[in-house]
């Protein structure tokens, strides 16, 4: 490359520091100098006066008038549509690197690790009242086991909070579980992972190896300090598997402590080929009634293991209609996007905006899903298989508050921006008297700062019809907005 094509290049690649006003004049100036120099200056020299243009271009994009024009080019930037949806996204991967990736979003939504998972169930005592489920006895188990044909197998189980002492000697608060040792091999796990699960030995979930382990591979002698007991490691359960809580840490096996074999427990089922759960529910109650036991304490009752891991979505679907219909209903609110002086405009104009507000309201819905399930207890479920009676209508209410407040956000900041470019009004101007309206002023109206409209919006309804009003701006308002020479 000759040195003057050199020079040429890089004063090209530094007039883009320069701001957009200025490039035009700055870039002359600059390529003069050069084929002035060009033909006096050996190259080196040449070489190192362009690459002091790059100083002199910063100087003039933040210097004076410069930092002046950056600042209110940002500000003007922070009101347009791009910059709305680009923060509402930043929200949601914010969320999702502050939560891990989305652990529990992902354990909710993609099938369970289990084999046949559709034919997994847990088995609850429910009396009269469906909504507040016992565990079952132990004895009931056994019984089941003997005489039950529809369902292949039954494994109780439980957890409770506990404290670990590894190899280190750290104390570790967790969640631990106990299970018969049947457990695994009914769930359909790797039969590795079913010969390990012994009296005395304990299986670790992979998100605690791989947090207090790390990469170091267990070994035959490894031992955990759970509740005071010493326990042998057996091995590291398969990546991704988790049962009714990803928040489980250890497993053990049931009674190998001595508990009480009549305890009650939480019990897990396979059932049988092509078994539903009304079949499975009328056998085990015969088989209760069958044996003594009064019906009305034999009342089961069976939730699939994956309809219950799902719930939430279902409390978050129902919070979503009900916050549409008080939002849209209640508040009297519509989309501007379909109001009378929108329809003037072209249908490519009305579909941009319809789909900015879709964009926008799903964006912040999403993040509203994402928080609710990644940093609650809304998709937690009871030890016996259920939904706590305090969990499920809290996490309805909390979703409802927050589809209520996105869906009210959004409808009136789709209000608040100019009906052709859909940047957020500024200029708010107060119109009218003070103490014409209760002492306040009559309206306010607010400008696009393009000169596309102005919208005026009332102190106080007076009627159901009245509401903002829109009003185009023609090419004669366009002298108000512009400045050095340029459009606003």
């Amino acid at each position: 490359m000759s040195p003057l094509r050199e020079s040429l290049f890089l004063i090209r690649a530094a007039s883009y520091l320069v701001p957009a006003i200025q490039r035009s004049e700055w870039r002359r100036e600059w390529e003069a100098e050069v084929w002035y120099c060009s033909t006096r200056l050996p190259r080196r020299q040449l070489r190192e006066l362009c690459w002091g243009s790059f100083s002199d271009a910063a100087w003039h994009r933040f210097h004076g008038s410069s930092r002046d024009h950056a600042i209110q080019w940002t500000r003007e930037w922070s009101q347009s549509a791009a910059f709305c949806l680009l923060s509402i996204l930043g929200i949601v991967i914010f969320l999702t690197l502050a939560s891990g990736f989305l652990p529990r979003t992902r354990a909710i939504v993609m099938p369970l690790p289990y084999a046949n998972a559709d034919r997994i169930a847990t088995v609850s005592q429910s009396g009269l009242s469906f909504s507040v489920r016992s565990g079952i006895p132990s004895d009931w188990v056994h019984l089941w086991q003997q005489k039950s044909k529809l369902i292949e197998d039954f494994a109780a189980y439980t957890w409770e909070s506990a404290t670990v002492v590894d190899a280190s000697g750290e104390k570790i608060r967790i969640l631990r579980a106990r299970a018969g040792e049947n457990f695994f091999s009914l769930l359909g796990l790797s039969p590795v992972a079913a010969l390990e699960f012994h009296p005395g030995d304990v299986l670790l979930s992979y998100d605690f190896w791989r947090l207090h382990y790390g990469s170091k591979a267990l070994i035959a002698s490894s031992s955990l300090m759970v509740g005071g007991t010493r326990y042998r490691v057996a091995g590291v359960l398969p990546k991704g598997f988790w049962f009714l809580s990803p928040d489980i840490a250890v497993w053990s096996v049931l009674n190998a402590d001595g508990e009480n074999a009549n305890a009650r427990t939480g019990v897990v089922a396979r059932l049988g080929p092509d078994v539903s759960k009304k079949m499975a529910q009328s056998e085990l109650q015969s088989i209760l009634y069958s044996a003594g036991f009064p019906l009305l304490d034999s009342i089961v009752d069976i939730s699939p293991l994956q309809e219950r891991v799902r719930s939430v979505l279902g409390s978050f679907a129902l919070a979503l209609a009900l916050a549409m219909v008080i939002t849209i209903a209640g508040l009297q609110l519509h989309i501007p996007a379909m109001d009378e002086i929108n329809l003037k405009l072209d249908a490519c104009r009305r579909s941009i905006q319809a789909l900015f507000f879709c964009a926008k309201t799903s964006l912040l819905l999403a993040a509203v899903l994402i928080a609710g399930i990644e940093f609650t207890h809304a998709a937690s479920i009871t030890m016996t298989g259920g939904t706590d009676v305090l969990t499920e209508p809290l996490s309805t209410w909390l979703f409802l508050i927050g589809c209520m407040g996105v869906l009210s956000w959004s409808i009136y900041d789709q209000h608040r921006r100019c009906r052709v470019c859909l940047r957020r009004l500024g200029l708010a101007t107060q119109v009218g008297c003070r103490g014409c309206m209760l002492l306040n002023w009559a309206g306010t109206e607010m400008v696009c700062i393009q000169g596309h409209g102005m919208l005026h919006v009332p102190e106080m309804t007076a009627s159901w019809q009245e509401s903002e009003q829109w009003t185009p701006l023609d090419d004669s308002w366009r002298e108000l907005f512009v400045r050095d020479g340029t459009r606003a």
